[in-house]
């Protein structure tokens, strides 16, 4: 069952991080204007892929689960400051392709992935 929850959270990983280099001008102009500092707009999509690989690969699995669960938490609370701001940006989670604005389902759906990361550690 570990696998299964590793594999999902790994799928929206390996997702977004594709859809931001595909998208990559959009992709940096959009965390940009959210704050993000140059040198995360390269590393958050190669952050994504390597640790999806880690996690399906099964390699430094405790480490790899804790590092998933410090980005998504780390995403979760630019979400939640961000969703106090009276004008709305893109979420830019997944490239071009988050266009709308950033909302509660965008917090709701890291909870889901931090609640699937947690039973794939509690499952191993």
């Amino acid at each position: 069952m570990s696998f299964v929850f590793a594999l999902t959270v790994a799928a929206v990983f390996v997702y977004a991080g594709v859809a931001k280099f595909a998208t990559f001008d959009n992709w940096t102009f959009q965390a940009r204007a959210l704050g993000a500092p140059d040198p995360f707009v390269v590393l958050v999509p190669l952050a994504e892929i390597a640790l999806a690989v880690l996690l399906v690969g099964g390699w430094w699995f405790d480490q790899t689960v804790a590092a998933s669960l410090l980005l998504l938490s780390a995403f979760t609370v630019l979400l939640l400051v961000r969703l106090r701001d009276p004008e709305r940006l893109p979420c830019s989670c997944f490239g071009a392709t988050s266009q709308r604005p950033m909302s509660w389902l965008d917090v709701a759906r890291n909870v889901i992935l931090i609640a699937a990361l947690i039973a794939a550690y509690l499952t191993k």
